[in-house]
């Protein structure tokens, strides 16, 4: 899909705050408002829009703790690193699973409440698994900038 000057900021307002009005955005942006809900509709249609959710608080909720994770695996074929990718989908823990390249296969993004969750996580997902080779946690000490937001 071939995205307008006007698409480009209907998607800039939703990713500011998404529970604006069609009107506000349709005012904002200079189009009728007919046509911002048009545009919208058509921007979820081709999957730009993927979902529409709240973003929390975790140090609010209890989940202080948030690490990256690199993994190096063992095996390196793609069913034992489709596998690893697989068995990270189910748990909540882990917000982000990216297969990357260079010393080591995964970088997770892991938040739970404290070190003790954490080391119960690494115990059973990763020191468990055989085809884990090795797993270096880093400790996030203070977040300087956190932004849900793609640059358009």
């Amino acid at each position: 899909m071939e995205l307008d000057a006007v698409d480009r900021a209907l998607l800039r307002l939703l990713q500011e705050d998404n529970q604006q009005t069609v009107r506000a955005m349709a005012d904002r942006t200079g189009v009728s408002a007919p046509t911002c809900l048009r545009r919208i509709r058509a921007l979820r249609r081709a999957g730009v829009i993927r979902h529409d959710v709240a973003l929390l608080d975790p140090a609010k909720l209890g989940l202080g703790l948030h690490c990256q994770v690199l993994v190096a695996l063992n095996l390196h074929s793609a069913a034992a690193v489709q596998t690893f990718g697989g068995r990270m989908q189910p748990l909540q823990q882990v917000v982000a699973c990216s297969e990357i390249a260079g010393d080591a296969d995964f970088l997770l993004h892991v938040i739970v409440p404290d070190m003790a969750a954490f080391s119960d996580f690494a115990l059973a997902h990763l020191a468990s698994d055989s085809n884990v080779k090795s797993y270096q946690s880093l400790f996030v000490i203070r977040q300087h900038k956190s932004d849900h937001r793609l640059p358009l």
